[in-house]
This record gives structure tokens, sequence and C-alpha cells, in this order.
């Protein structure tokens, strides 16, 4: 009888363990799988270059979630060889963010909290190292060597939509070599 209690608890214990790391595994994969998938398939854009979407509506595809009140640029960024710089102008409300290949957001600058407009971020990958000379650049690690940045501007109203996509048409982005 204590063998066979013994038996049973050991094969539940085993069960459990073996959830436990099937669980892990799912949630570190998930994560990076679902990114690359985004990246690859769903924008499918090239490396390193804005990417300027119209106004969201119902029928977007290009951005999860769009928000009907955002204006996006979108770039996949490769920071596996060398750092990128992108220089965009940010309008009032607008921000710029990094998502890592985990889907984390790794950082977000704000038009409030911008030093300079336009506003220069050199992403580097983990054990590059670059030294700013201008002092105006925010130098920020990327957590993986590939990921997305996107702006989002509000649009306040349907009139400020031809500055607002001019403001976005002057992003620029460029491998420092």
């Amino acid at each position: 009888m204590k063998k066979r209690i013994l038996w049973i608890g050991l094969m539940i214990l085993g069960a459990v363990a073996v959830a436990f790391i099937v669980n892990l595994a799912l949630v570190i994969r998930i994560p990076n799988t679902q990114m690359q998938v985004t990246m690859t398939e769903k924008f499918n854009f090239p490396s390193n270059q804005w990417v300027f979407s119209p106004p969201s509506s119902a029928a977007s595809k290009k951005v999860i979630r769009p928000s009907a009140d955002l204006l996006y640029s979108i770039l996949c960024y490769d920071v596996s060889q060398h750092p990128l710089r992108v220089t965009a102008m940010l309008s009032e409300y607008s921000s710029i963010s990094g998502f890592s290949m985990n889907t984390d957001n790794f950082f977000v600058i704000d038009d409030n909290q911008a030093k300079s407009n336009p506003i220069e971020v050199v992403l580097i990958s983990k054990g590059m190292t670059y030294q700013d000379t201008t002092g105006k650049a925010y130098v920020i690690t990327a957590p993986s060597p590939q990921g997305i940045l996107m702006i989002g501007a509000v649009v306040t109203s349907q009139a400020d939509l031809p500055n607002l996509a001019q403001i976005q048409k002057q992003a620029t982005a460029e491998l420092v070599r």
C-alpha cells in the first residue's frame, strides 16, 4: 500500500514537473514566434527603413489593434551588425517606442521628454559600443538584435493629417558603420 501511494505521488510530481517545463517553454517561445511572424509575414518590410502607414481604420491590418486617432510609422530594425541611427520629428502628442523580439516594450520617448526635435535615437545591440559625439542622441541598447520601432502621432483633427503626414515622412534611418 505504501509503495502504491509513493508511486502515485511520484507520478503526480512527474506530471507537474512536465507541465511546468512545457508551460515555461511556451511562455518563452510564443512571444518570439509571434513577433517573427509579425515582422516577416504581416509587415514584410525591409529592415532599417521607415514605413509610413496611412490613417488607421477598421480595415487596417498592419498595426495590431490600431488606434483610429494615431498615425503610425513603423521600422523593423536589425542592429546585429551595426548601430542604427534614427531621426524623427515628433509632433505634439507623439512618441517613439521600441519593441524587442519577445514583444517587450523596451523604451518610449514622447514629445515632452525629447531633448531635441527632431529626436535622434541610436539603437545598438548588446555588446556594441557607440559614442555620441553630438550629445543629442539617445543611445539605447536593444535587448534583441531585431525588433520593431514605432512612432505614433495623435491625429487631433482630419485637418491636421496633411501636416502630420509631412512630419511623418521626415523620419530617417541609417546604419552607422
